[in-house]
């Protein structure tokens, strides 16, 4: 008979994943691929002729943090049901359930954790992304490589399309780092989740997102239609805001919403994720050498508090920040040597290395900052910020930390909103935010939760929904630094373990499609199916583990091969 105490401790999570409602989903989860018995137990973990517990080595206890059910309730279920499948598989599984802006730090700054879930995005260059996430000189604490994940190989891949200036080449170049990442799945896919526009019907129309804030985008904003005689744009977040700095806050989707708005940027996308000069600071830009970018600034536009806004200023943010060495900006940093003033309407951006995607790297995330409200301050990141004046669409208007931001609109921009004002309640219950959609509180909704709400709402008379296809998605990261987790072989295993498609089906109602590539469609030709794909079997994860050495004890915990 099995050890009642391993048992136990093996399974006890199971209590909080069934008060977090995936009671009953852990079946369905089996019929994904492994074999079940009449009674609905999987055969699949029975240990058969492969148990030996002399063979192996005991495995660590695993820890899978998770977000509050009350921050987003769909994927705080699909991670506790996950985490029951690994149990199933034969891993010591614990499930830590925490504050979000804890959780985010724990994973992406102290690598405190074994596994992590959540809703990713990347902007409109993917392989910057990529770098910065899986490039082996960032695994330091807080450099951005949270999964430990180390292939030379793969940082030479990357480091040659980001110098390389063709689009076409660095098409076929993006192919092959997607085919790697997928082999090697240091980080997967769960869903790939679709950018949702969620309104009142009656308030506000014409949605129009753009490829890296989806329905959120600066694109958005400045092309909304008002209705009804409403003036003011009425949305929510389930928590509030950190900071006012735009230097300083931890690039969560909350804050990135709001200086998007708040700040002009060098470049802006439209809605085809193309660099537009009709919305930009800059009207006109051109290459001069591999490692120069010369850019025309617009003239007759100003600060939010009156003041010019100068080429002066352009030069000042990127030099500022790169000396400053600001960690939100650091991946756009090691590209930038310097900035320079060339006459009073152009400034000359001069490249450390060669970037063949500056604009889309780089030229559309630095937010430019004005000169007098920033050169005496010695250590920007931790500024206190308490009324950021910027020169974008909105300008910065009421913080009531802990229940509402407001924005007003700045009338003399050149792509100014149609809306007067906008604000975000913090309202953490979604049957409220649902309720104030309906009658007119609220009058979208930017956190974009696909939920039970959504599904059971989006036929209201006063919702209107609009869905494309994002470059988002949910998720899943082995914590490569924890024992075992560096084995390519197990990851796959995890991987085909993970019940996607009842995840999609039943958790999110099929809003999604199944996670299958880093790298979405929503990026045309820089994507591929051609990568490797995976069954959603824990019979197949069994059988990896078996051909690479792994066995069960007696009590169906899996064992590492022995000697390793």
């Amino acid at each position: 008979m099995p050890d009642n105490a391993k048992r136990v401790k093996r399974r006890r999570f199971l209590k909080a994943a069934t008060a977090g409602g995936v009671a009953g989903m852990t079946a369905l989860a089996g019929c994904a691929g492994g074999n079940q018995d009449g009674n609905g137990n999987d055969s699949g973990n029975q240990s058969g002729g492969n148990s030996n517990a002399s063979a192996g080595q005991g495995m660590a206890t695993y820890t899978y943090v998770n977000n509050a059910q009350s921050y987003n309730p769909p994927r705080h279920d699909a991670i506790n049901l996950i985490a029951s499948q690994f149990s199933e598989l034969g891993l010591d599984m614990e499930v830590d359930v925490l504050e979000w802006g804890t959780l985010f730090s724990r994973v992406s700054e102290e690598y405190n954790y074994s596994f992590a879930t959540w809703h990713t995005f990347f902007v409109s260059e993917p392989v910057t992304e990529l770098n910065n996430l899986f490039n082996s000189e960032n695994t330091g604490a807080g450099q951005g490589n949270y999964s430990g994940y180390e292939n030379p190989e793969l940082d030479e891949m990357m480091g040659s399309y980001l110098a390389e200036p063709d689009p076409d080449t660095r098409v076929n170049q993006a192919h092959e780092i997607q085919k790697t990442l997928m082999d090697d799945v240091p980080t997967m896919p769960i869903t790939q989740m679709p950018q949702a526009a969620i309104y009142n019907s009656n308030q506000v129309g014409n949605w129009q997102a753009d490829l890296a804030n989806g329905f959120n985008s600066y694109w958005t904003m400045i092309n909304l239609e008002m209705k009804g005689g409403e003036d003011t744009l009425k949305g929510y977040w389930p928590e509030t805001l950190s900071t006012m700095n735009v230097l300083g806050h931890n690039d969560e989707s909350k804050h990135v919403y709001q200086f998007n708005m708040m700040y002009d940027f060098l470049v802006q996308l439209n809605n085809n994720a193309e660099p537009d000069p009709e919305v930009s600071l800059a009207t006109d830009w051109n290459r001069v050498d591999d490692t120069t970018m010369e850019y025309t600034i617009r003239t007759g536009h100003s600060w939010h508090d009156g003041e010019d806004l100068t080429a002066e200023d352009v030069a000042f943010s990127y030099n500022y920040i790169s000396e400053n060495e600001v960690p939100l900006y650091s991946t756009q940093s090691q590209y930038i040597d310097n900035a320079e003033v060339v006459d009073e309407q152009t400034v000359r951006i001069n490249m450390s290395q060669p970037l063949g995607p500056f604009n889309l790297a780089v030229a559309n995330l630095l937010p430019i900052i004005p000169q007098h409200k920033w050169e005496g301050r010695s250590n920007p990141s931790q500024a206190n910020i308490q009324e950021p004046v910027g020169s974008g669409p909105m300008m910065f208007d009421y913080w009531e930390q802990g229940s509402e931001f407001g924005m007003t609109k700045f009338a003399d921009h050149f792509a100014p909103v149609s809306f007067e004002n906008r604000f975000w309640r913090v309202i953490p219950e979604a049957s409220t935010v649902w309720e104030n959609l309906i009658n007119g509180d609220l009058n979208y909704e930017p956190f974009g939760r696909i939920d039970r709400s959504l599904d059971q709402n989006q036929s209201n008379e006063n919702i209107g929904t609009t869905f494309q296809t994002a470059p988002t998605f949910w998720m899943f990261t082995p914590n490569e630094r924890e024992q075992r987790l560096d084995d390519k072989q197990l990851r796959k295993a995890l991987v085909e373990t993970i019940p996607r498609t009842p995840i999609v089906d039943q958790i999110l109602f099929g809003f999604p499609d199944v996670g299958s590539n880093i790298v979405s469609s929503a990026f045309g030709p820089l994507h591929t199916d051609d990568v490797t794909q995976y069954e959603e079997s824990r019979e197949a994860a069994r059988s990896r583990l078996e051909e690479a050495g792994y066995t069960w004890d007696d009590n169906d915990m899996l064992q590492a091969p022995s000697g390793n």
